[in-house]
């Protein structure tokens, strides 16, 4: 059991001066009221209780955070919301605040006293806050749009037209900038009349309790004129020209800047930098970095007035990789490349176009070739290189070649058949034309008789015989090798007599142009024989000696400017032969020869 402090009764003795002249009486009397004070004062001592304790309470709601710190002697205390300080104080005595919480959350909050008096008064409280039941907030507030009444007049309620809600937010602030949300799902925008920037529409902004079974739903449009509907817990009211929200009305429209790049240093001797755009007063440039100072985010914050142009950058990260840093590997040394030699295209250039070709060689383990528009590309493979190239070739780099292949390279001549003998004889007294032809290099033909002759009439029909061989002869136009015998130019009577005339071909006799056709052609002049041939006319009576002209074979006329053509062939060859014999033996023979005939 504690003791209990008992009070002592001590006697005092006044000095004899004091009491001098005073009565026995009094001096009793002042003796008792001295002993009645000490004995007061003991009780007192002795009922007096010890000193009071430190008492630190910290109680939590869902929506505040009550901290009550009482009989200190002097002390700090730091409160946390979520691992943030939302309070740190010194106090002398005593500490008691509230701390408002989310209500529509969790929190962890956090109460740390540290005493001045001593460690063993420190102390430390910590707890959880639950999410209020209900968070809804009491107050909302709603934008409206509207016709004014009157342009002319103050936007006001008792102006207003037909009203149609933009937006609504929770709490009680009136927008001093148009909704994100404008023109909203309820507001046609293009019904705006083109004066809107003189002030011929309104906004409306109400500010109302939200009380059980409210809906903004049915508040979507409201009007002055109809009477509603109405709120019933309206709170605060604000009407303000729609034009003041327009960004097409502002006067001065927001300037658009494009902000400089910040610059990002790797530096291996010295910590990572980045370098800053100097600040103007359209924009101010900050740097974040992270505690290992490896990243880091700029950003450029504009300021009133201005905006970013379209595509322009306000935010850059970085993080620094010290790639640049490490020691490059050794390169080995690399063999010197093997020269190689490309091989050049076979070029075939032949008349016309069709029979043209170019051969791209063939890919070998050292050159690759890539046929192109421009020509051949030839590609050295991996450790070679090309050293001097061959004709044609024109180097693009160390491994590349190309052989140009264009117009230049082709010829294009059209194809033209190539001549032989060609030329007019006799045979049996009938006159024929002998030819020769071939077709050019790279040329082939379709069949054995692929030939059409055309005796080319200068002043009518032309004569064609058509599937012939490239080499023979034909019968002259307008003769004939059997009885009745014909001639061209010659016309034959029914008393078996001739007689010229122009028809029967006639104008094959002074020299005729003989085109020869396969798909290449060539053409000629060739004469008909001439009189003194015995294949030329018909035989007719000499007027002076009965007799005939001699017989000589006709030579042929080659086309102008080209060289005469030779007469070569079996049928030539004996032509040749008869007109030997027949000049060796004389005109006589000629002569029996018309005698046996008439005979």
């Amino acid at each position: 059991m504690a003791s209990v402090p008992v009070a002592r009764v001590t006697h005092f003795v006044v000095p004899d001066p004091l009491l001098e002249g005073i009565s026995p009486t009094v001096r009793r009397i002042l003796a008792s009221i001295a002993t009645s004070t000490l004995a007061l004062g003991g009780l007192l001592v002795a009922t007096a209780a010890p000193a009071t304790a430190h008492t630190p309470e910290a109680e939590a709601t869902c929506d505040s955070l009550t901290v009550d710190l009482q009989a200190y002697q002097g002390a700090t205390v730091t409160v946390r919301v979520d691992g943030q300080v939302v309070d740190r104080d010194t106090f002398h005595s005593s500490y008691d605040e509230s701390f408002d919480l989310d209500p529509s959350r969790e929190q962890t909050w956090d109460v740390e006293v540290d005493a001045h008096d001593g460690d063993h008064h420190d102390w430390d409280r910590t707890g959880d806050s639950d999410a209020c039941e209900s968070s809804a907030p009491e107050i909302g507030t709603a934008f409206y749009v509207y016709p004014k009444i009157d342009p002319e007049r103050p936007a006001a309620w008792e102006n207003s037209g037909f009203q149609t809600l933009i937006a609504t937010r929770d709490g009680g602030e009136f927008w001093e900038t148009l909704p994100e949300e404008y023109p909203g799902e309820l507001f046609d925008e293009t019904t705006l009349p083109a004066d809107v920037c003189e002030g011929s529409w309104g906004v409306q902004q109400d500010i109302v309790g939200i009380h059980d079974g409210f809906d903004w739903a049915d508040y979507q449009h409201i009007e002055f004129e109809n009477g509603g509907p109405y709120f019933r817990d309206l709170r605060a009211y604000r009407h303000d020209d729609l034009s003041n929200y327009l960004a097409e009305c502002s006067e001065e429209p927001a300037r658009q800047v494009t902000p400089d790049e910040p610059a990002f240093v790797e530096s291996c001797e010295a910590d990572n930098a980045v370098t800053l755009p100097p600040d103007s007063e359209d924009v101010r440039y900050h740097a974040t970095w992270n505690e290992a100072r490896t990243e880091v985010t700029v950003t450029a914050e504009l300021t009133e007035g201005v905006e970013p142009a379209p595509d322009a950058v306000t935010t850059w990260s970085h993080t620094f990789t010290r790639e640049a840093c490490e020691p490059e590997p050794e390169q080995e040394p690399q063999p010197e490349p093997t020269v190689v030699t490309p091989e050049a295209p076979q070029v075939t250039d032949l008349c016309g176009v069709e029979n043209d070709d170019l051969s791209v060689p063939e890919d070998t383990e050292e050159v690759t070739y890539t046929s192109t528009d421009g020509g051949i590309l030839a590609h050295a493979a991996e450790s070679t290189t090309f050293g001097d190239l061959p004709a044609g070739y024109t180097a693009v780099d160390e491994t590349t070649a190309l052989f140009a292949v264009d117009e230049s390279t082709f010829t294009d001549e059209p194809c033209a058949l190539v001549p032989g003998d060609i030329t007019a004889v006799c045979e049996s007294e009938v006159p024929y034309l002998a030819y020769e032809v071939s077709l050019p290099q790279g040329v082939e033909a379709d069949g054995d008789t692929p030939l059409t002759v055309t005796f080319l009439n200068p002043d009518g029909d032309d004569y064609t015989v058509t599937d012939q061989p490239l080499a023979g002869s034909l019968l002259w136009p307008g003769a004939s090798a059997q009885e009745p015998l014909q001639w061209p130019g010659w016309e034959r009577l029914d008393d078996g007599s001739y007689v010229e005339t122009d028809g029967n071909y006639a104008w094959t006799r002074d020299g005729v142009q003989v085109r020869f056709e396969v798909n290449p052609d060539y053409s000629t002049v060739v004469d008909y024989p001439p009189a003194s041939s015995e294949c030329a006319n018909p035989e007719l009576p000499d007027a002076g000696t009965g007799g005939v002209d001699p017989i000589v074979d006709a030579e042929p006329v080659a086309d102008a400017g080209a060289e005469e053509l030779p007469q070569t062939g079996a049928t030539v060859g004996i032509v040749a032969a008869v007109a030997a014999l027949l000049v060796a033996a004389g005109v006589t023979l000629f002569v029996v020869r018309r005698r046996l005939r008439q005979e």
